[in-house]
């Protein structure tokens, strides 16, 4: 009961500096790239780079959730301060009140971490998936390609192909992907 009497509005504004801190640097590991974006950094001589695709992937997600919980850090952040404005310092300044401010942001820190580390795989999956249904003109198709998808699997370390397993079977065991468009896209 005694640390209920102890939070105040100024915790809002603590709890939205640790949102600020981890978006920043999820934010400082990833870049917000399109799909598009991503398939036309990633292309080399040979029109295509899975790795590239993972990494650029993985910065997707990560700038993602970073921009996110930058606004919700500010918004935090200007909530307590205006709720401290509108009603007033609502607790007195002491050594624990301090240690309980670095214990919030830290805990925001750790939730932002937390949200990434579960979220990171499911949406890292549903991207490639995403990435794997465009041509090399860019056009997005029905289907994702299997060969894509195959080469995906290898460059993220998934389950790697069965002897004699075709891609569309691949995709349905790795990717939980129904239907797939044998092969790469034309041209490749």
């Amino acid at each position: 009961m005694a640390m209920v009497s102890n939070i105040s509005w100024s915790d809002v504004s603590l709890v939205g500096i640790g949102l600020d801190i981890a978006g920043a640097v999820l934010l400082a590991n990833g870049l917000l790239m399109n799909d598009r974006q991503v398939i036309g950094v990633t292309r080399t001589y040979l029109n295509f780079s899975p790795h590239q695709v993972i990494w650029r992937t993985d910065d997707r997600i990560a700038g993602t959730i970073g921009v996110g919980s930058i606004l919700c850090g500010v918004i935090a952040q200007l909530v307590g301060y205006a709720a401290s404005l509108s009603f007033g310092l609502d607790t007195a300044g002491s050594p624990a009140r301090g240690l309980f401010a670095v214990i919030l942001a830290a805990a925001a820190i750790g939730i932002v971490w937390l949200v990434y580390l579960v979220i990171r795989p499911i949406w890292k999956r549903r991207l490639l998936i995403r990435i794997a249904h465009y041509d090399n003109d860019l056009n997005r198709q029905p289907s994702p390609y299997g060969g894509i998808l195959v080469a995906l699997g290898r460059a993220a370390e998934m389950s790697p192909p069965a002897d004699g397993e075709s891609e569309t079977q691949y995709a349905r065991r790795v990717w939980r992907v129904r239907e797939v468009i044998e092969g790469w896209p034309p041209g490749s």
